[in-house]
């Protein structure tokens, strides 16, 4: 008896190890389906690392890939966001670079809209920096000045991610999720000839009261370098930049909790933004 009950507990072993090499061996397009499958329920996001430990940037990036190619089937591509941006939010989700994902079409926002926060899992709120495309990108750009042959405009944008993930996430977590990409406000263009983007003090004030502040340089020190990473960054995952998208280059400085309540963020020379989440 001793016998099979050793033997059972050595089956029982080998089952678990088994199991465990199946999850790491998930391949990339079987993890955007856990992604795709949550998101078609309204469910909260998977934490894909708990399936797959080995999980790295790269993978999590090719991930990120199929799961927004399935989503396109019934979207369109609006523009592309940084995330992490400072050194202080890489060190805590475990990375050493910034983010890229996908904005799409069906989160665009512009005036002064009413977000329902029910329509979130976790809604946090950021101020950004947005950039509006003149023309194709299809190749990485050399330096900032090529990429001023490319930029129409700058505006003032709200981006408004959804963290609902079913557990704590690891950077290369919520790379694979898309950088928790949901919605955003797009405010009025300006012209950024003559504009010090770095120096553009932003400051967000809910119900009156200032609840965050930071500036231009806040994101990876510098608006063009951001704006250059993403653009390359981008260009590197397989997409191109068509003229009339948006690429938003990271919070400044920090995002939030999107709580319910009436909000101006005040861009200085880039204006402002009104909205309310209820």
């Amino acid at each position: 008896m001793i016998q099979n009950k050793w033997i059972s507990f050595l089956g029982l072993i080998f089952a678990l190890f088994f199991a465990a090499v199946a999850w790491c061996d998930l391949s990339e397009s079987e993890l955007a389906d856990i992604l795709m499958k949550a998101h078609k329920a309204d469910q909260k996001i998977p934490v894909l690392s708990t399936q797959k430990p080995n999980l790295d940037v790269q993978t999590a990036y090719h991930v990120q890939k199929a799961y927004v190619d399935q989503r396109l089937s019934q979207d369109q591509i609006a523009g592309f966001k940084a995330g992490f941006s400072t050194g202080a939010a890489q060190k805590k989700y475990g990375l050493n670079a910034p983010a890229a994902g996908v904005l799409f079409a069906s989160g665009k926002k512009m005036g002064f809209p009413l977000i329902e926060k029910s329509a979130f899992k976790n809604l946090i709120v950021e101020t950004e920096i947005g950039f509006l495309m003149g023309k194709s990108i299809t190749q990485p750009l050399k330096d900032i000045s090529e990429l001023y042959e490319y930029i129409q405009a700058v505006m003032p944008v709200i981006e408004l991610p959804d963290v609902g993930f079913a557990e704590k996430a690891s950077g290369v977590d919520i790379i694979a999720a898309n950088v928790a990409s949901a919605s955003f406000i797009a405010g009025k263009e300006r012209e950024f000839k003559g504009l010090d983007l770095n120096n553009i003090f932003v400051t967000l004030y809910l119900e009156g009261q200032e609840v965050n502040k930071g500036k231009g340089a806040d994101a990876m020190g510098d608006q063009w370098k951001a704006a250059l990473w993403l653009i390359n960054t981008i260009l590197q995952q397989g997409w191109k930049i068509e003229p009339g998208q948006i690429i938003i280059t990271g919070a400044l400085p920090k995002a939030i909790p999107g709580k319910p309540g009436k909000y101006v963020a005040d861009f200085e020379k880039l204006g402002k933004i009104s909205f309310e989440i209820k």
